[in-house]
């Protein structure tokens, strides 16, 4: 998603009026969705259902678009899959604004609906907004979190932004190619037509071919979505229900006691909380808000209540002038392997005067005795990445420990690529 940073504090200004002009519609349209929300048991009825956005009778260009998702159902579903954690959510904004349904198919076209995924114009999340714009939008971004990936907070900030283009040139078709082009962009368009007299209908536009060609892919998404039979797809059925729920947290925690007190994976966390950058929750002035599933909510909330060790293990050690991983490794009773596994630093990289890196807390007894038992095995601890075809017991065998003792050191489920794992012998 590309925007003209020529128009940023216009619309900054618009966007905020905008938002407090939408409190009284939404509402009147809460209460309708209510009673109309639940009529499916499946999702993609409920959003087909909400579809509205006219398109061409017959259009060659869009044709062409719906070509390789029919030529390829299994991929096409492993993007329904990968929605699946986050289109109630999205459905259920969209119907509460009384925006049409084709907007919940936005993060195909964007993302392929993977909050991780990262472009090469710096862009992030499901919606990609780029750094500029996510922090318009009030998307903070810092070494602790990016708001552009959190599920709720960029919902949030992309439905905002595509009202205000709605509201301003009064057409969903040209609000969403100025969320791909810029709306400076389509207002110039806009201009010169008007200026020739020319039709404003968006398929008589002669807008820049990525704006058309990204409302054509929307439409031809739309029309998989609407007719699959006709292409031979199957769609993943998606149940019409809440996946997730939230839980506020006013204190910082580390993100391996959040999975071990909600009984969920690392995997499972990082897909509904893609923001989290660190190993650490911070929480500063304002709380910080956790998406867990909604079966594991309440068992995240009970075992918090009786939980009464401390809640984090990691914080942020500024590096001084001249001073080596070796050094501060040693400093707090951890491994170089470690350090740089944990913040992302590569084999021949040096650390910087400044420098922010995740260190362990350690308690003031223990940095007076970095030689005692307790340190020695903690400098015996490895970081093992995952790789295709391994297995725990294959691991455990390799570093000479037990299947047992990775699970409790990692709070270990089910294994994924890239995962790591910290191992400690004895």
């Amino acid at each position: 998603m590309i925007l003209n940073r020529n128009f940023l504090f216009a619309l900054l200004i618009s966007v905020l009026f905008f938002n407090s002009f939408l409190q009284s519609s939404v509402a009147s349209a809460e209460r309708f969705v209510q009673d109309e929300s639940f009529n499916h048991d499946d999702l993609w009825d409920r959003i087909r259902s909400g579809f509205s956005i006219a398109g061409p009778i017959d259009h060659h260009a869009i044709r062409k678009l719906e070509l390789p998702y029919a030529r390829n159902p299994k991929s096409f579903n492993l993007i329904v899959k990968s929605s699946e954690k986050y289109l109630f959510h999205i459905a259920e904004e969209i119907e509460r604004r009384g925006m049409p349904m084709e907007i919940a198919l936005l993060p195909i076209i964007e993302s392929a609906y993977n909050p991780l995924i990262k472009s090469n114009n710096q862009s992030s999340g499901l919606w990609q907004f780029v750094p500029s714009t996510g922090k318009l939008l009030g998307l903070e971004q810092n070494v602790w979190h990016d708001d552009r990936k959190d599920i709720i907070a960029s919902t949030a900030a992309a439905l905002d932004y595509l009202q205000y283009l709605h509201k301003k040139f009064n057409d969903w078709k040209l609000a969403i190619a100025a969320y791909n082009l810029g709306e400076g962009t389509v207002s110039k368009v806009l201009s010169r037509g008007a200026h020739k007299g020319r039709s404003r209908d968006f398929f008589d536009l002669n807008l820049p071919i990525e704006g058309k060609q990204y409302v054509y892919r929307l439409l031809a998404v739309k029309d998989i979505i609407a007719n699959s039979r006709k292409y031979g797809i199957k769609l993943r059925p998606v149940p019409n229900r809440p996946y997730f729920e939230t839980v506020k947290i006013h204190e910082p925690i580390d993100i391996s006691l959040v999975t071990r007190l909600a009984n969920i994976s690392e995997s499972e966390f990082t897909a509904l909380n893609p923001a989290y950058n660190r190993y650490v929750i911070k929480v500063a002035t304002e709380p910080r808000t956790l998406v867990l599933p909604k079966n594991n909510k309440n068992v995240f909330l009970k075992n918090l209540e009786t939980y009464h060790d401390p809640r984090v293990t990691w914080q942020i050690y500024h590096v001084k002038k001249s001073e080596n991983i070796n050094e501060i490794a040693a400093r707090f009773q951890t491994t170089v392997k470690q350090l740089k596994a944990i913040n992302g630093i590569s084999r021949n990289r040096n650390l910087t005067l400044g420098q922010k890196i995740l260190v362990p807390q350690v308690s003031a007894e223990n940095m007076a005795n970095t030689g005692t038992g307790i340190a020695n095995k903690m400098l015996q601890a490895n970081v093992h990445v995952v790789k295709s075809g391994d297995t725990l017991s294959d691991i455990a065998k390799r570093y000479g420990t037990t299947v047992k003792r990775i699970k409790t050191r990692n709070n270990a489920g089910d294994l994924f690529i890239g995962q790591e794992l910290v191992i400690t012998k004895g």
